[in-house]
Protein backbone atom coordinates (compact mmCIF):
# COMPACT_ATOMS: atom_id res chain seq x y z
CA UNK A 1 0.00 0.00 0.00
CA UNK A 2 1.35 3.38 -1.25
CA UNK A 3 2.56 5.47 2.26
CA UNK A 4 -0.23 8.80 1.43
CA UNK A 5 -3.02 6.11 1.00
CA UNK A 6 -1.80 4.64 4.50
CA UNK A 7 -1.42 8.25 5.84
CA UNK A 8 -4.78 9.08 4.74
CA UNK A 9 -6.07 6.07 6.65
CA UNK A 10 -4.86 7.28 9.68
CA UNK A 11 -5.78 10.85 9.35
CA UNK A 12 -9.62 10.25 8.36
CA UNK A 13 -11.39 12.47 10.21
CA UNK A 14 -15.00 14.01 11.50
CA UNK A 15 -13.46 17.52 12.88
CA UNK A 16 -12.47 16.99 16.01
CA UNK A 17 -12.40 13.30 18.16
CA UNK A 18 -12.15 11.72 21.54
CA UNK A 19 -9.52 9.22 22.89
CA UNK A 20 -10.45 5.93 23.76
CA UNK A 21 -11.18 4.19 27.24
CA UNK A 22 -8.59 1.42 26.56
CA UNK A 23 -5.73 2.19 28.83
CA UNK A 24 -3.51 -0.06 27.18
CA UNK A 25 -3.77 1.20 23.20
CA UNK A 26 -5.13 5.38 23.56
CA UNK A 27 -6.10 5.04 20.05
CA UNK A 28 -8.41 7.52 19.10
CA UNK A 29 -11.82 7.65 17.41
CA UNK A 30 -14.34 9.98 16.25
CA UNK A 31 -16.17 11.89 17.89
CA UNK A 32 -19.17 14.09 16.16
CA UNK A 33 -20.09 17.41 18.00
CA UNK A 34 -22.32 18.26 15.12
CA UNK A 35 -25.38 17.98 17.35
CA UNK A 36 -23.59 19.71 20.01
CA UNK A 37 -22.89 22.77 17.59
CA UNK A 38 -26.47 22.49 16.87
CA UNK A 39 -27.97 22.70 20.05
CA UNK A 40 -26.00 26.06 21.44
CA UNK A 41 -27.73 29.43 20.08
CA UNK A 42 -25.58 32.00 18.61
CA UNK A 43 -26.50 34.57 21.13
CA UNK A 44 -24.69 31.99 23.72
CA UNK A 45 -21.59 31.97 21.53
CA UNK A 46 -18.84 34.59 21.31
CA UNK A 47 -18.15 33.99 18.23
CA UNK A 48 -19.68 32.82 15.04
CA UNK A 49 -17.66 31.38 12.91
CA UNK A 50 -18.42 31.78 8.74
CA UNK A 51 -18.30 28.32 7.05
CA UNK A 52 -14.80 27.42 5.89
CA UNK A 53 -14.60 28.26 1.95
CA UNK A 54 -15.46 25.11 -0.32
CA UNK A 55 -14.92 25.71 -3.88
CA UNK A 56 -13.20 28.96 -3.89
CA UNK A 57 -11.42 29.91 -7.17
CA UNK A 58 -8.48 30.33 -5.16
CA UNK A 59 -7.23 30.34 -1.18
CA UNK A 60 -4.98 32.27 0.85
CA UNK A 61 -4.68 31.23 4.38
CA UNK A 62 -2.06 32.27 7.06
CA UNK A 63 -0.84 30.36 10.02
CA UNK A 64 0.07 32.15 13.05
CA UNK A 65 1.53 29.72 15.97
CA UNK A 66 4.91 28.54 16.87
CA UNK A 67 7.47 25.31 15.90
CA UNK A 68 4.56 22.87 16.01
CA UNK A 69 2.77 25.08 13.01
CA UNK A 70 6.50 24.81 11.83
CA UNK A 71 6.70 20.95 11.75
CA UNK A 72 3.41 21.08 9.66
CA UNK A 73 4.80 22.76 6.83
CA UNK A 74 8.04 20.77 5.58
CA UNK A 75 6.31 19.02 2.93
CA UNK A 76 3.91 21.02 2.03
CA UNK A 77 5.01 22.63 -0.76
CA UNK A 78 5.84 19.30 -2.74
CA UNK A 79 2.11 18.12 -1.45
CA UNK A 80 0.62 20.90 -3.55
CA UNK A 81 2.81 20.86 -6.45
CA UNK A 82 2.86 16.86 -6.68
CA UNK A 83 -1.00 17.07 -6.68
CA UNK A 84 -1.62 19.87 -9.43
CA UNK A 85 -2.84 22.47 -7.89
CA UNK A 86 -2.51 25.63 -9.60
CA UNK A 87 -0.40 27.64 -7.63
CA UNK A 88 -1.24 31.37 -8.25
CA UNK A 89 -4.71 30.44 -6.57
CA UNK A 90 -3.04 29.30 -3.65
CA UNK A 91 -0.83 30.89 -0.70
CA UNK A 92 -0.16 29.51 2.47
CA UNK A 93 1.86 31.73 4.46
CA UNK A 94 3.21 31.11 7.94
CA UNK A 95 4.19 33.38 10.66
CA UNK A 96 5.42 31.62 13.92
CA UNK A 97 7.15 32.33 16.52
CA UNK A 98 9.32 29.85 19.20
CA UNK A 99 6.99 28.88 22.22
CA UNK A 100 4.28 31.48 21.55
CA UNK A 101 0.79 31.22 23.11
CA UNK A 102 -2.15 33.07 22.32
CA UNK A 103 -1.21 35.78 25.25
CA UNK A 104 2.28 35.89 23.24
CA UNK A 105 0.27 37.49 19.52
CA UNK A 106 -2.25 39.15 22.17
CA UNK A 107 0.68 40.89 23.79
CA UNK A 108 2.29 42.62 20.76
CA UNK A 109 1.72 45.79 19.18
CA UNK A 110 -0.20 45.25 15.66
CA UNK A 111 0.43 48.39 14.43
CA UNK A 112 4.08 48.83 15.47
CA UNK A 113 6.21 44.83 15.12
CA UNK A 114 7.52 44.30 12.25
CA UNK A 115 7.41 40.73 10.79
CA UNK A 116 8.02 38.53 8.47
CA UNK A 117 6.20 35.44 7.14
CA UNK A 118 7.50 32.57 5.69
CA UNK A 119 5.47 31.17 2.63
CA UNK A 120 5.03 27.45 2.31
CA UNK A 121 3.04 26.74 -0.80
CA UNK A 122 1.27 28.78 -3.23
CA UNK A 123 2.64 31.80 -5.51
CA UNK A 124 -0.67 33.87 -4.68
CA UNK A 125 0.48 37.82 -4.08
CA UNK A 126 0.60 38.01 -0.38
CA UNK A 127 2.32 41.10 1.44
CA UNK A 128 4.79 38.82 3.49
CA UNK A 129 6.95 41.50 5.03
CA UNK A 130 5.19 44.26 7.42
CA UNK A 131 3.32 45.16 10.83
CA UNK A 132 1.28 42.51 11.98
CA UNK A 133 -1.76 44.45 11.14
CA UNK A 134 -0.27 45.17 7.83
CA UNK A 135 0.30 41.35 7.11
CA UNK A 136 -3.58 40.48 8.50
CA UNK A 137 -4.56 43.84 6.42
CA UNK A 138 -5.04 41.39 3.42
CA UNK A 139 -7.35 39.28 1.80
CA UNK A 140 -6.83 35.70 3.77
CA UNK A 141 -9.83 33.16 3.59
CA UNK A 142 -8.97 31.32 6.67
CA UNK A 143 -6.30 32.29 9.93
CA UNK A 144 -5.13 29.45 12.05
CA UNK A 145 -3.89 29.44 15.52
CA UNK A 146 -2.93 27.25 17.85
CA UNK A 147 -2.18 27.60 21.83
CA UNK A 148 1.57 26.40 22.84
CA UNK A 149 2.01 22.33 23.38
CA UNK A 150 2.47 23.15 27.37
CA UNK A 151 -0.90 25.28 27.45
CA UNK A 152 -2.83 23.27 24.94
CA UNK A 153 -4.94 20.97 27.79
CA UNK A 154 -5.29 23.58 30.22
CA UNK A 155 -8.41 25.46 29.86
CA UNK A 156 -7.17 28.50 31.83
CA UNK A 157 -4.45 29.31 28.81
CA UNK A 158 -7.42 29.79 26.47
CA UNK A 159 -8.75 32.93 28.41
CA UNK A 160 -6.93 35.22 26.41
CA UNK A 161 -9.18 33.55 22.97
CA UNK A 162 -11.16 35.91 22.83
CA UNK A 163 -9.52 39.07 23.05
CA UNK A 164 -6.70 37.71 20.31
CA UNK A 165 -9.83 36.73 18.40
CA UNK A 166 -10.69 40.64 18.26
CA UNK A 167 -7.24 41.73 17.32
CA UNK A 168 -6.99 39.68 14.62
CA UNK A 169 -10.28 39.64 13.16
CA UNK A 170 -10.26 43.95 13.39
CA UNK A 171 -7.27 43.93 10.86
CA UNK A 172 -9.09 41.69 8.57
CA UNK A 173 -10.76 43.22 5.83
CA UNK A 174 -12.25 40.06 4.50
CA UNK A 175 -15.17 40.29 6.88
CA UNK A 176 -16.13 36.62 5.75
CA UNK A 177 -12.67 35.17 7.00
CA UNK A 178 -12.61 31.93 9.06
CA UNK A 179 -10.55 30.97 12.03
CA UNK A 180 -9.11 27.15 12.32
CA UNK A 181 -7.30 25.57 14.90
CA UNK A 182 -4.95 23.81 14.73
CA UNK A 183 -4.77 20.30 17.76
CA UNK A 184 -1.22 19.54 18.47
CA UNK A 185 0.31 16.55 20.09
CA UNK A 186 1.40 15.22 23.36
CA UNK A 187 5.16 14.62 23.76
CA UNK A 188 6.07 11.88 25.58
CA UNK A 189 4.93 8.20 26.44
CA UNK A 190 4.59 9.19 30.06
CA UNK A 191 1.90 11.96 29.38
CA UNK A 192 0.38 10.95 25.92
CA UNK A 193 -3.04 10.00 27.29
CA UNK A 194 -3.95 12.48 29.81
CA UNK A 195 -2.17 15.45 27.48
CA UNK A 196 -4.21 13.91 24.35
CA UNK A 197 -7.27 14.00 25.88
CA UNK A 198 -6.91 17.24 28.13
CA UNK A 199 -6.28 18.91 24.12
CA UNK A 200 -9.08 17.79 22.75
CA UNK A 201 -11.56 18.66 25.78
CA UNK A 202 -10.65 22.10 25.68
CA UNK A 203 -10.67 22.32 21.93
CA UNK A 204 -14.83 21.14 21.78
CA UNK A 205 -14.63 24.08 24.40
CA UNK A 206 -13.32 26.45 22.75
CA UNK A 207 -16.01 25.57 19.60
CA UNK A 208 -18.62 26.23 22.08
CA UNK A 209 -17.53 29.47 22.98
CA UNK A 210 -15.10 31.26 20.71
CA UNK A 211 -16.16 29.13 17.41
CA UNK A 212 -13.06 28.29 15.96
CA UNK A 213 -14.55 25.38 14.38
CA UNK A 214 -12.45 24.60 12.05
CA UNK A 215 -9.85 22.14 13.39
CA UNK A 216 -6.90 20.40 12.26
CA UNK A 217 -6.22 17.77 14.09
CA UNK A 218 -2.91 16.63 13.80
CA UNK A 219 -2.00 15.36 17.47
CA UNK A 220 -5.05 12.83 17.00
CA UNK A 221 -3.34 11.54 13.78
CA UNK A 222 0.27 11.38 15.34
CA UNK A 223 -1.03 9.64 18.28
CA UNK A 224 -3.02 6.98 15.76
CA UNK A 225 0.69 6.94 13.73
CA UNK A 226 2.00 6.03 17.40
CA UNK A 227 -0.13 2.72 17.50
CA UNK A 228 1.53 1.54 14.42
CA UNK A 229 4.55 0.13 12.75
CA UNK A 230 5.52 3.91 11.70
CA UNK A 231 6.13 4.54 15.53
CA UNK A 232 9.90 4.45 16.94
CA UNK A 233 12.09 4.74 19.70
CA UNK A 234 11.22 8.64 20.31
CA UNK A 235 7.24 8.53 19.55
CA UNK A 236 7.71 9.93 16.24
CA UNK A 237 9.80 13.05 17.71
CA UNK A 238 12.79 13.98 16.85
CA UNK A 239 13.50 15.44 20.71
CA UNK A 240 10.32 14.38 22.21
CA UNK A 241 8.49 17.62 21.37
CA UNK A 242 8.78 18.37 17.92
CA UNK A 243 8.20 16.11 14.93
CA UNK A 244 11.09 13.99 12.89
CA UNK A 245 11.38 15.42 9.27
CA UNK A 246 10.37 12.11 8.05
CA UNK A 247 6.92 9.97 8.36
CA UNK A 248 5.65 12.18 11.44
CA UNK A 249 6.33 15.58 9.38
CA UNK A 250 4.54 14.03 6.53
CA UNK A 251 1.16 12.64 8.62
CA UNK A 252 0.73 16.44 9.93
CA UNK A 253 1.16 18.18 6.36
CA UNK A 254 -1.07 15.58 5.22
CA UNK A 255 -3.48 15.92 7.87
CA UNK A 256 -3.14 19.95 6.98
CA UNK A 257 -3.74 19.26 3.00
CA UNK A 258 -7.10 17.22 3.85
CA UNK A 259 -8.24 19.50 6.42
CA UNK A 260 -7.78 22.38 4.05
CA UNK A 261 -7.11 22.21 0.63
CA UNK A 262 -9.20 19.24 -0.52
CA UNK A 263 -12.15 20.89 0.14
CA UNK A 264 -11.36 23.56 -1.62
CA UNK A 265 -9.92 22.06 -4.40
CA UNK A 266 -11.16 18.69 -4.59
CA UNK A 267 -8.01 16.51 -4.56
CA UNK A 268 -6.76 14.38 -2.28
CA UNK A 269 -3.46 13.28 -1.27
CA UNK A 270 -4.29 9.59 -1.55
CA UNK A 271 -1.39 8.95 -4.76
CA UNK A 272 0.75 11.83 -4.36
CA UNK A 273 3.56 11.43 -5.17
CA UNK A 274 5.05 13.40 -2.61
CA UNK A 275 6.87 11.09 -0.25
CA UNK A 276 8.32 11.19 3.44
CA UNK A 277 11.99 11.25 3.81
CA UNK A 278 13.16 8.04 4.71
CA UNK A 279 12.44 4.04 3.48
CA UNK A 280 8.82 3.39 4.40
CA UNK A 281 8.59 1.40 1.27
Amino acid sequence: MKISKYVVFLTFFSVIFSCSDNEEEHYVKHFDYSTLEDSIPDSVRYHVNPSYPVRLDSLRILAIGNSFTDDAMQYMNRMVNDAGIDNDLLAICSLTEGSSTFKTWLSKDFESTVVQLRTDAGNAVMKTKGTIHEILNQNWDLIIIQQSSDQSYKWESFSYLKNLEDKLLACCPNKSVCLGFQLVWSHSKEEMPHVLEGNIACCEKMIQRYGADVVIPTGVAIQNARNTSLNDSKYLTRDHWHLNKGIARYIATATWFERLIRPVFDVSVIDNACMPEGDYS
